[in-house]
């Protein structure tokens, strides 16, 4: 089968996608993420472009995937390219990691040192459900009007182990740290460091998959 990503970021979902599919054509609209993607996954055909404007032919591919940026897309827009590139009775999978509860052991003393900072209606330190933010909390409903079936959920246990640096990439990749100019990020990234004690940290997440297909 071939199969498309949308918003593929750093190549995380298409890393694993390479190993399942044919063909994995991987769309996203960063230079500097689409330089990353092609040294970590070569394997995969890597496009420009938007969810909004997806630059391949009608008909064109068996899935679509999305990991954790749905809810960035314009929704409606973002459908109707989507259902025009797959094939008939294709799949669209939709994806996002959420956490069920604090990290193990507790870093209570970076939360501390965020606090002041971090944003409004978001939970510390690992709330990253999107349906909290005001511009993503209705995106299912864009799919009542849509050529697509009704959506189907799962949900799955995808508890992560991290050292202390992929704890602290973990905060440097959220939108409100990684946007921080280069040498603000850097110092805060480093007292972050710098108040992480353990050797490794449990991070318990869920997976949440939603999924459907073309309507007949």
């Amino acid at each position: 089968a071939a199969v498309l990503e949308l918003g593929a970021g750093t190549g995380k979902l298409t890393r694993l996608l390479v190993d399942q599919f044919a063909l994995i054509l991987a769309v996203e609209p960063d230079p500097e993420m689409r330089r990353r993607i092609t040294a970590l996954c070569p394997q995969s055909t890597l496009i420009g472009g938007t969810a909004e404007q997806v630059p391949l032919a009608d008909a064109s591919v068996d899935g679509v995937f999305v990991a954790e940026a749905f809810h960035w897309f314009a929704h409606e827009r973002a459908l109707t390219e989507i259902a025009r590139v797959l094939r008939p009775r294709g799949a669209l999978v939709l994806m996002w990691n959420r956490p069920t509860g604090p990290p193990e052991p507790p870093i209570t003393a970076v939360e501390q040192l965020l606090e002041p900072d971090w944003p409004e209606a978001i939970e510390m330190p690992l709330d990253l459900n999107p349906n909290r933010l005001p511009h993503a909390r209705d995106w299912p409903r864009a799919f009542s009007q849509s050529a697509f079936e009704p959506l189907r959920e799962s949900q799955f246990a995808n508890p992560q182990l991290v050292d202390r640096d992929g704890l602290v990439a973990f905060f440097g990749s959220m939108g409100w740290i990684g946007s921080l100019p280069e040498e603000e990020l850097l110092a805060l990234l480093d007292e972050v460091r710098s108040r992480l004690t353990a050797n490794e940290y449990r991070l318990p997440f869920e997976t949440h998959v939603h999924w459907t297909q073309v309507a007949a």
